[in-house]
């Protein structure tokens, strides 16, 4: 779990002022288009994977009376998410797996990370096990061309930000079918995605 580790410790030295590095910048649009996208209803439970700061799920909150939980592998992105938003349950915890029982949640979303999980797959057949019958994956990611998603995973390997690979959208889709769910809807506005997958 070699890129886990190295993702960790880049968010914790991350963490303090998140929102204003390079990542937090570049990452803001896909938070907005996934903020657009997702729907939520009263008494819904709502996960946010590698949540960070807890942003995303704080604004999500404000849609319905939700029960919010955020996880998330930096110690101190949960750190300053506690800080920030006391209303929602954030804990340290890893994608795979859930720490979530059997068709708990309704909605589980994950905001530009995906490409740090070191088992795609596996993380998939978990958001399946978690989500109970009808309920929603929202993943948003970075959707680049074939040329420059070629450079951009040649030079990862070399990476120490814990990155593991920058999927095509055939790619995305592929994990989330393979697992069971049906893609309801594709959003694009390049160099960003949002895939809206549902259980059926």
């Amino acid at each position: 779990m070699k890129k886990t580790e190295q993702s960790r410790k880049a968010y914790n030295k991350k963490a303090a002022n998140y929102e204003s590095t390079y990542d937090g910048r570049v990452t803001r649009p896909i938070k907005q288009m996934m903020l657009d996208a997702i729907n939520v209803q009263n008494g819904q439970t709502v996960i946010d994977i590698a949540c960070g700061t807890g942003a995303l799920i704080a604004e999500v909150s404000k849609k319905a009376e939700i029960q919010a939980f955020g996880i998330d592998i930096s110690e101190q992105m949960i750190k300053v998410a506690k800080e920030f938003y006391q209303g929602i349950l954030f804990k340290v915890a890893s994608a795979v797996p859930l720490p979530f029982e059997d068709a708990s949640a309704d909605v589980i979303m994950v905001s530009a990370a995906f490409h740090h999980f070191e088992g795609p797959q596996s993380f998939a057949d978990e958001c399946f096990r978690v989500l109970r019958a009808g309920g929603k994956v929202y993943i948003g990611e970075f959707c680049m061309s074939p040329f420059v998603r070629c450079i951009m995973n040649f030079f990862i390997k070399f990476m120490r930000t814990g990155d593991v690979k920058i999927y095509s959208e055939s790619e995305l889709v592929s994990f989330f079918t393979t697992a069971g769910f049906e893609i309801t809807e594709i959003r694009k506005d390049e160099p960003r995605i949002v895939l809206i997958c549902e259980k059926i």
